[in-house]
């Protein structure tokens, strides 16, 4: 990666980080606090990841690195659904107010959260709900080389799979600041880069797909 590069990567970083940071203080640990539309829908996308990973694991015990875990919507479903015991659970996030949330959060008292766009070591499953959506630019190309730059740092630290979904249109834009890819790109881009993808969709998430890369 060139230098020019990656400062614009940073620039995009700090740019993402500055928008959640002026939501969450006007929303809070809500699911309009990391811009979802509804809790049904936040919780459906995180439910589908989980049951994956379930699947996947053979539902023995597993550890995972949530990339983007806003704060901490993901670990809270875990305990709702009793798996924090055979769940090993890392939140990695690059805003510093949702990170330092979660470290206050008396709930998470067992889980680590870090600073950081990708894990610190190697995990069973690395997954991002939501986390390449919101986006400061209105350049697709540049978007895409930055969702591809973080998949690949992060599939570096994947054990058995990386997860993650992604917005979905016949033709690729972004709109309202929200990025929707094509099936063909998100395709060719995982198999070029990463495997074949198992690709999931779910008939109340019209416009959602939950991307599989098993290593």
């Amino acid at each position: 990666m060139t230098f020019i590069k990656s400062l614009i990567y940073k620039l995009l970083n700090k740019q993402i980080s500055n928008i959640y940071n002026k939501r969450f203080s006007n929303y809070n640990n809500t699911p309009k606090g990391v811009f979802w539309n509804s809790k049904l829908s936040q919780d459906l996308r995180l439910n589908i990841i989980l049951d994956k990973i379930l699947n996947i694991s053979n539902n023995n015990k597993f550890s995972i690195a949530d990339i983007g875990c806003g704060y901490g919507r993901l670990y809270e479903i875990i305990k709702d659904r009793n798996l924090d015991r055979k769940a090993q659970y890392y939140g990695f996030d690059i805003n510093k107010k949702f990170i330092q949330f979660c470290k206050n959060n008396k709930d998470f008292e067992n889980v680590k959260f870090e600073i950081s766009a990708y894990p610190l070591k190697d995990t069973d499953f690395v997954v991002m709900s939501g986390t390449y959506n919101l986006t400061p630019t209105n350049n697709i190309s540049l978007w895409e080389d930055y969702i591809i730059k973080n998949l690949t740092n992060n599939w570096k630290f994947v054990g058995k799979a990386m997860i993650f979904n992604c917005l979905l249109k016949d033709k690729k834009t972004i709109n309202k600041s929200l990025y929707y890819t094509e099936l063909t790109w998100i395709k060719k881009i995982c198999e070029k880069n990463f495997c074949n993808p198992e690709i999931i969709k779910h008939n109340l998430l019209k416009d959602d797909i939950t991307v599989i890369l098993k290593k």
